[in-house]
C-alpha cells in the first residue's frame, strides 16, 4: 500500500468486516507471509475442515497496471506451490481507478473514502448538505 497508508487500514478493515462478520467465525489478518509470499491482509476461516482463505492487496493508485495483476498472480501461483488453497483473491482499489487490467477471477472492491479524478487519487470527504438559515 502506498498512498497514506496507515490511514488507510481502518478504512480496509472496516470494508472487510463488513464483508466477513466476525459472529461468522471469520478472521481478519494483517501482513500475513507464507514465506517469502506476503499480501496486505488475509480473511480466513475453517469450517467442517475446510479453510476458506482469501488473499487480500491494497492498490491505491489511479490504474491497476498489469505488472501489478502479473506480481498478484505470481504471488497465487506460489502459494498454491505450498499447497495453500485460496477462494479467491480480493484488491481494493480507490472508487473510478482502472481495473481493465485485473482478471474477473479477482474480486475488487472500492474504497469509497478515495476517489479518482482528473489523473490524482483523492480523499472522497461527503460534505453534509447545507441547509440555509442553519
Amino acid at each position: 500500500m502506498g498512498f497514506a497508508q496507515d490511514s488507510m487500514h481502518s478504512y480496509v478493515e472496516r470494508d472487510l468486516k463488513k464483508k466477513f462478520p466476525e459472529t461468522e467465525g471469520w478472521k481478519i489478518e494483517r501482513d500475513p507471509s507464507w514465506g517469502a509470499v506476503t499480501f496486505d491482509y488475509q480473511v480466513w476461516r475453517r469450517r467442517l475442515g475446510t479453510t476458506r482463505r482469501y488473499p487480500v492487496d491494497v492498490h491505491i493508485h489511479t490504474k491497476v497496471p498489469a505488472e501489478a495483476v502479473s506480481d498478484l498472480q505470481d504471488r497465487l501461483s506460489a502459494l498454491a506451490a505450498q499447497d495453500v488453497e485460496v477462494t479467491h483473491p480480493i484488491l481494493f482499489v480507490p472508487t473510478g481507478a482502472d481495473i481493465s487490467a485485473v482478471p474477473e477471477e479477482v474480486e475488487v472492491i472500492y474504497l469509497k473514502v478515495l476517489k479518482v479524478e482528473e489523473g490524482d487519487v483523492l480523499w472522497w470527504r461527503k460534505t453534509p448538505p447545507h441547509h440555509p438559515g442553519h
